[in-house]
């Protein structure tokens, strides 16, 4: 019985190398999104990464309530606004797949991101003319992130590559005004009315 165990765990560990591979093959340009298997629970569960992500980067710098309202605010955004768009667009059954192509890569940007600017920061303290190194390095991670999502809508709504990084570019803009609006709202209710 545990010899099918340990079978049943390679063979999930291997398909989420896969999985993980072709994230980062998108982002290389390498594949394609719609080569993101369509599947609602894959969608959850790089939801729930990328919602664990944003609690633990929200926490550290404010209490653990904060950091819950935070995430989830802003997964809500991230889930909403491409429905919206493939609304408009009548393609709302890409919705999945394109969700998980844009989540999955994000999820793997961020973390690339995350150790880029802390090493950069890093040597920003040793020498002092570094520390534009950092901004350098955001960014051309957001420039990174733009194109790797306009490539994804690209393929999910078959517009042309300069309206899919004005999507893209829409989207990253409306989505942290939606959030920062959101989270002085809420700020604003716990003060004046809860």
């Amino acid at each position: 019985m545990l010899a099918i165990a340990e079978i049943e765990g390679f063979i999930m560990l291997k398909g989420v190398q896969a999985l993980l591979r072709l994230w980062w093959n998108i982002c290389l340009f390498k594949r394609n999104p719609e080569e993101v298997p369509y599947s609602p629970a894959l969608l959850g569960v790089v939801a729930t990464c990328q919602w664990g992500l944003a609690y633990l980067a929200w926490t550290n710098s404010k209490n653990w309530q904060y950091g819950l309202v935070a995430a989830t605010v802003y997964i809500a955004i991230l889930l909403i606004l491409p429905y919206l768009i493939l609304l408009a667009a009548r393609k709302t059954a890409r919705y999945v797949q394109m969700q998980a192509a844009l989540l999955g890569t994000s999820l793997l940007l961020n973390l690339v991101a995350a150790v880029t600017i802390i090493a950069a920061a890093f040597l920003a303290q040793k020498v002092a003319f570094l520390q534009y190194l950092v901004l350098v390095v955001v960014a051309l991670m957001v420039v990174w992130a733009v194109s790797v999502q306009g490539r994804i809508y690209q393929s999910a709504l078959e517009k042309p590559r300069f309206v899919a990084i004005c999507i893209a570019i829409f989207v990253l803009l409306a989505s942290s005004n939606l959030f920062e609006w959101t989270m002085r709202l809420l700020a604003w209710l716990k003060d004046n009315v809860l």
